[in-house]
C-alpha cells in the first residue's frame, strides 16, 4: 500500500516480490499470491482475487494474516460456501452493499460472495 502522510512509502504487506509466488495462507512475508488481479475494501479488510489460485483471500491489513475466503484451488464453476466454490481465474471484484462481487473470468460469470462465510452464488441475469 502507499502511504499518504509526509513520508510517503510504499509498502509490501504480505509476500515477498513477484517471483515468490504460489498459494500459501499465513502472515506477512509467509504469504504466497499467484497473479492477484482484483482488489477490494469491505468493513476493515482487503480482499483480494487471486486469479491462478482460483480463490478469493481475505487480508486482515493490522496483522498483514491473509485467509482463503472462498475457493478450493481446483477450477470450475461450482457455488457453496468457502473450500467448496470454485472459480476459473477470478479477475475483478468489487464490494457493495456487504457483498463481494467476483468476475469470474473465464466463465464470463459475476459471482456474489458473502465475506462472513464465503458462500458463493453465480449471479443470474435476464436479458
Amino acid at each position: 500500500y502507499a502511504t499518504l502522510d509526509e513520508h510517503p512509502r510504499v509498502v509490501t504487506l504480505v509476500g515477498t516480490g513477484l517471483f515468490d509466488f504460489g498459494d500459501v495462507d499465513g502472515v506477512g512475508a509467509t504469504v504466497r499470491l499467484q497473479h492477484p488481479l482484483g482488489v477490494a475494501w469491505l468493513d476493515g479488510a482487503l480482499y483480494v482475487a487471486d486469479s491462478y489460485n482460483h480463490k478469493i483471500k481475505r487480508l486482515d491489513p493490522d496483522s498483514r494474516r491473509v485467509t482463503t475466503l472462498a475457493g478450493s484451488g481446483e477450477h470450475g464453476l461450482l457455488d457453496g460456501a468457502g473450500a467448496i466454490a470454485r472459480f476459473w481465474e477470478p479477475g475483478g471484484i468489487a464490494a457493495g452493499g456487504g457483498w463481494l462481487y467476483v468476475a469470474d473470468t473465464n466463465h464470463h460469470a459475476i459471482r456474489r460472495v458473502s465475506p462472513t462465510d464465503g458462500a458463493v452464488t453465480t449471479i443470474r441475469l435476464r436479458l
